[in-house]
């Protein structure tokens, strides 16, 4: 065969369309995913049962002289209240699935997905009315910021998918799934005074007022937990499978995750540096409950799906 001839063939069988591994009409199959995550902006939303500074036992030893200070009212929300702001993150996002094909056009799968962001950002904490704390207090607290660190989540998810067969290899798909997610979020809220008595203007005007300015001088309050907490969600799909055999095909996709609001709390660490409650006697504990609706992310991701 002439070099002319043999050229003119390969050329003919190259711009030929390769043909589609057939498709499973129904039956078992597993699939794997590795790719990565974005999760948006995160606000967290803090409030906690403590009492002004003032009524602190350990702080001002008269504080039952005060009005106010003895109310029975110390629900969480009742005095303290504040936001942060942080923003974006990424990471990596896992997963594995066993599902089942009801015909060319319908699967049913169950999933696991595991993914991790990290934030690892530190940002002022702001007061109701939009303004930080270290701009109300001035000079009093130099430092009031929350820090958020890693967020992960196992999730389990219930799939349903529709594929679109055609006569390519690519098969394009869309699906949706409800499940839940096991999530945790790590946090650290720091509050520090100044060291100065003479900047404690929460002292002022008190009847011993020189004792509260050095019992409050230089304290801090240190919150520092891992939030975890359980939450029901949706997820969007979309995507594509090559098939690289009758039973082997990669596959593409992107999805859209929502989930309920995450919410935890604790004790402090240290409030104003002493144990987190109100009395010498141990009495009136504080407590703080922290949380965020942002808990969403989009992926993409590749993987394997084999059919049996």
């Amino acid at each position: 065969m002439s070099i002319q001839r043999t050229a003119t063939v390969v050329l003919v069988l190259a711009a030929a369309p390769a043909a589609a591994p057939a498709v499973a009409e129904t039956g078992f199959y597993v699939r794997t995913d590795l790719g990565v995550n974005a999760a948006p902006g995160l606000q967290l939303a803090t409030a906690d049962n403590d009492r002004p500074s003032r009524c602190d036992g350990f702080v001002n030893p008269q504080y039952a002289l005060l009005p106010g200070c003895t109310d029975p009212n110390r629900s969480i929300d009742a005095v303290d209240r504040w936001t942060s702001d942080f923003g974006s993150a990424s990471g990596l996002f896992a997963g594995a699935a066993v599902g089942y094909r009801f015909s060319p056009r319908l699967r049913l799968e169950l999933e696991y997905a595991h993914r991790q962001a990290a934030y690892d950002e530190r940002s002022n904490i702001v007061a109701p009315n939009g303004t930080a704390y270290v701009d109300i207090f001035g000079p009093e607290i130099p430092r009031a910021e929350e820090r958020v660190g890693t967020a992960a989540a196992h999730h389990g998810f219930l799939n349903l998918l529709v594929d679109f067969p055609n006569e390519s290899r690519a098969t394009p798909y869309v699906g949706a799934g409800a499940g839940v997610a096991w999530m945790r979020l790590d946090y650290t809220s720091y509050w520090a005074r100044a060291i100065d008595p003479a900047t404690i203007a929460t002292a002022a005007g008190l009847p011993n007022e020189e004792e509260v300015r050095r019992n409050l001088a230089g304290t801090v309050t240190l919150a520092q937990a891992t939030l975890r907490d359980r939450l029901s969600g949706y997820q969007i799909l979309a995507g594509v499978g090559i098939g690289l055999s009758d039973r082997l095909t990669l596959d593409v996709s992107a999805r859209f995750v929502r989930f309920s609001r995450l919410e935890d709390g604790d004790g402090y660490v240290r409030l104003r540096s002493h144990v987190s409650n109100l009395r010498a006697d141990g009495s009136e504990p504080v407590e703080y409950r922290t949380g965020t609706d942002d808990t969403g992310f989009m992926a993409l991701s590749a993987g394997l799906r084999y059919d049996f």
